[in-house]
């Protein structure tokens, strides 16, 4: 005989029965659920132990019901918040980043500084750190900032400014407000709406986040850029990728991680990583002291008298590294190559009074950069000597200088031939026409002449001399300055090949200082074993120049067809032809009226 079913019951009747049972005990619903959560008893404690691990979908399910209950009227939704808000605060004042000098912990001591300080690994190991230690308040951050794209799009183009959008969010290296680097590859979002895969991907590495020893540096975004993609600022490049989301999110978390950095540095001064950093590249471009004030009074950097202390410590790293590089034992064959060139800077006074006036200093600035491995190896030892200097310049003074060594050769007219092709391509794609067939691939860039592989330059700057290279005198004078930077003797320092690169000026002069010692008994008075040569740049500058200046024509004669003329056409104004001063802006009027000339020559 089967068992009679059970009647069944109503989930009304069930929540009735329960309260009264509580009720029997003198209890309350509220009093029961505090009593049963709080309570050490091992039943209690037995029936909850799931609560917190596993079984958290059903304790956020019961959040949320209380959520709903509360917020049901306007006063609940005020006591709702106000209890968020306080929870919130608890776990943004727990959050800090780890205590402890540099690299342990986040106080960095201005006077320890060196430039491992500023390397990718260490910028992207400090910004990993960063998200790390404070990982609410980022996320917060994040999710607040994310969610201007959950906007329309008719709204988000009538608030959203297209111009920041380029040139705020475009920078994918060297921002200087945000410390760009990688982001939290473990941690899981607990914000609804923000994808979490956003919050563990790298702006630097689209593809995944960092590996986690942080060993090397991820590669930067493959956006296949083109040449209009790029702007140049004095030297320096800032790529913009071509997706609008993904320049996007590289603001929205530089702007998140900005703002940890921020209250850190806020809530204790020694948590200075990201202000250091960001005071010495102020410094550097120019910021003011009363603006580095303001700067450093919402916590954006250290103060200025910080970024002094820094920069002594860089420079005495720098000091020793120059040591280092021009000793005997590092460098026996070839020294490094010194780079120089005059500057000129004022020291301008507003209010000038007795012994206070504005003051102009003449001074010089250099680098010194190594031969690359690479093009080390193909080099013979024994004609990197100074005999075999003299004996090349001895073969030179009796060659006969005919013009076939100036006419070209087949190979250089076949040569210039692709060159004139490939940019008759590249502008036609540009200005006229697109490819129809992308399985074809067209010859956009010129042929490749000797191509060197890609090594990073091993460069090293100079301690600002005041001496000016516009005399023998001067010349005389920036040569001891650099003898006395590179820690050796002057019999030591001419001992060796020595490679110097300037402009066409200096090298003169310097050849005026050797005629004035000529004849002399040892290569320190003789300066024989200096070789003076135009640097690439400056002989790129002087060309470009004469041949600027050689077609620029007559603005005079209205009938004159010069390069003014193309300028006029194309709307720019030039009334005379740039200096070299301006070097940048000369040679993009010459790129612009070779791309017109060619244009013309197709259509």
């Amino acid at each position: 005989m089967a068992s009679p079913t059970r009647p069944r019951v109503t989930m009304e009747e069930k929540i009735a029965s329960i309260c009264s049972h509580i009720e029997s005990f003198n209890l309350t619903p509220k009093s029961f659920l505090t009593a049963f959560l709080s309570h050490s008893v091992m039943n209690a404690a037995f029936r909850r132990r799931f609560w917190g691990t596993v079984g958290w979908p059903g304790t956020e399910r019961l959040l949320h019901s209380v959520k709903n209950l509360v917020c049901a009227h306007l006063e609940g939704q005020g006591h709702w918040e106000d209890f968020i808000l306080d929870q919130a605060i608890a776990i943004a004042r727990s959050e800090r980043p780890r205590s402890g000098r540099y690299p342990e912990g986040a106080y960095v001591n201005s006077a320890s500084l060196s430039v491992d300080f500023f390397t990718e690994r260490e910028r992207l190991a400090r910004n990993r750190a960063l998200t790390n230690q404070m990982p609410f308040m980022y996320k917060l951050m994040f999710a607040k900032l994310q969610a201007g794209d959950d906007l329309g799009d008719e709204e988000e183009e009538e608030g959203f400014d297209l111009a920041d959008d380029e040139e705020l969010e475009g920078s994918t290296q060297g921002n200087v407000f945000g410390p760009e680097g990688t982001n939290v590859g473990s941690t899981q979002l607990a914000t609804d709406g923000v994808p979490t895969e956003l919050l563990n991907r790298d702006e630097n590495n689209p593809l995944g986040p960092l590996d986690s020893d942080g060993a090397t540096p991820p590669p930067k975004d493959d956006f296949n850029l083109t040449e209009d993609d790029i702007n140049e600022f004095e030297g320096g490049f800032l790529c913009r990728s071509p997706d609008r989301q993904v320049r996007r999110r590289v603001r929205v978390e530089t702007m998140a991680r900005t703002i940890c950095a921020m209250l850190a540095f806020g809530t204790n001064r020694r948590h200075n990583g990201f202000q250091l950093s960001n005071s010495l590249i102020f410094m550097a471009s120019g910021v003011t002291e009363r603006v580095n004030s303001y700067l450093n009074y919402i916590g954006l950097c250290s103060s200025r008298k910080t970024a002094h202390v820094a920069l002594k410590s860089l420079g005495q790293e720098a000091e020793k590294n120059l040591i280092v590089r021009f000793s005997l034992e590092k460098a026996p064959l070839v020294p490094p190559i010194i780079c120089y060139d005059n500057l000129d800077f004022q020291q301008k006074v507003h209010m000038k009074s007795v012994g206070h006036s504005s003051v102009m200093f003449h001074g010089t600035w250099g680098y010194i950069h190594s031969i690359p491995p690479s093009v080390r190896k193909s080099l013979d030892p024994t004609q990197l000597t100074t005999e075999a200097l003299k004996q090349a310049l001895h073969n030179a003074s009796k060659l006969k200088i005919q013009p076939r060594m100036f006419a070209p050769s087949l190979q250089s007219t076949n040569h210039f031939e692709a060159t004139l092709k490939s940019q008759i391509t590249q502008v036609i794609l540009r200005y006229i026409a697109t490819p129809f067939d992308r399985e074809v691939e067209l010859a956009k860039d010129p042929p490749a002449v000797q191509p060197l592989a890609l090594e990073l330059p091993n460069i090293s700057m100079l301690k600002l001399m005041i001496a000016s290279d516009n005399s023998a005198t001067g010349v005389g004078e920036v040569f001891t300055g650099v003898i006395q930077q590179s820690g050796l003797t002057p019999e030591e320092f001419h001992s060796r090949l020595q490679l110097v690169e300037g402009d066409l000026g200096s090298c003169n002069i310097f050849d005026s200082l050797r005629a004035q010692r000529t004849p002399g008994r040892r290569h320190a008075s003789a300066l024989d074993n200096i070789l003076p040569i135009p640097g690439a740049a400056h002989t790129l500058w002087n060309l470009a120049q004469a041949i600027f200046l050689a077609h620029w024509g007559d603005e005079t004669h209205s009938r004159d067809t010069g390069a003014w003329r193309t300028l006029h056409a194309l709307g720019i104004p030039a009334d005379k032809p740039v200096t070299k001063k301006d070097f940048n802006l000369m040679l993009s009027h010459i790129q612009k009226i070779h791309e017109v000339t060619l244009i013309y020559c197709v259509l």
